[in-house]
């Protein structure tokens, strides 16, 4: 696809990522760490473990970049997501310039020949936990973005599996409907297509919310210009992206081909 060649020096740029120690954030990592941004990443394993120590070390000591951290959030635990957001609200430093979810994007599930010890209900059941994740934690952090000054640039970005577009066929609906199919194809599709949807609903509210502007008015007179309300929009920017196919991603677990998963794995599937 098309790569934009808009470079953004992000020092002093706060940015929390999600899902920052798959390949796929891993990547993230290194092109925020490059630009100087300072970076949050959230892993579901304690700070000290080894790969996320190693990890970071290596971040700060390639680009330069003391402003990396790691902190311990387990997305799969509601209390572990609210444990989280409060120990950053009540923090002195709540600044924050984007929120990367990139934790929804690593496919879930294996095509049947190749499935083993996880079965369907097994992957729809971490699907629906990772959905609820982003919306507990953009509803949790959403007043630290509302009171950021309004010339701040403010992004959410949901990163999003490449196959939504199988969940957008005739069978599409509103409201929406989990997929009859067992397609696993048809259900990761659903689910970034959820996503997509629920970030687009995101950002109509955020532009539907008032905005603080300062009214203009005409020197020496006591009326007050009414601000257009289509030009009322938020700051706050949320859009879903999806980088493609990635063969540690996408294309190992939907093979079934990660050796390292405790799960297990195919040896056909590696072969591929």
């Amino acid at each position: 696809g098309r790569r934009t060649n808009r470079e953004r020096d992000l020092h002093a740029r706060k940015i929390l990522v999600t899902g920052g120690f798959t390949p796929t954030g891993l990547t993230i990592l290194q092109s925020l760490a490059q630009r100087g941004a300072h970076i949050i990443a959230l892993s579901p394993h304690p700070i000290d473990f080894p790969e996320i120590t190693i990890i970071i070390s290596l971040l700060r000591a390639n680009f330069s970049n003391e402003e990396i951290y790691a902190e311990q959030c387990d997305l799969a635990s509601p209390s572990s997501i609210r444990s989280f957001c409060t120990r950053f609200l009540t923090g002195a430093d709540q600044r924050i310039d984007a929120i990367i979810f990139a934790h929804e994007y690593q496919h879930v599930g294996s095509v049947a020949p190749l499935r083993r010890t996880q079965t369907l209900e097994d992957a729809t059941s971490r699907r629906e936990s990772e959905s609820l994740a982003t919306f507990l934690m953009t509803t949790l952090l959403l007043p630290a973005l509302l009171v950021a000054p309004v010339e701040r640039d403010i992004r959410v970005i949901n990163v999003v599996n490449p196959f939504y577009a199988a969940a957008a066929g005739p069978s599409f609906s509103i409201p929406f409907q989990a997929p009859k199919s067992q397609s696993i194809f048809l259900h990761e599709g659903a689910h970034s297509l959820r996503t997509t949807i629920f970030t687009r609903h995101l950002q109509r509210i955020l532009d539907a919310l008032p905005t603080a502007q300062v009214l203009k008015t005409d020197e020496g007179s006591s009326a007050i210009s009414v601000v257009n309300p289509k030009s009322q929009k938020s700051n706050i920017i949320a859009v879903s992206v999806s980088p493609g196919i990635s063969r540690l991603d996408t294309i190992g677990p939907l093979l079934n081909a990660d050796w390292t998963s405790s799960s297990g794995y195919a040896t056909a599937g590696v072969v591929l």
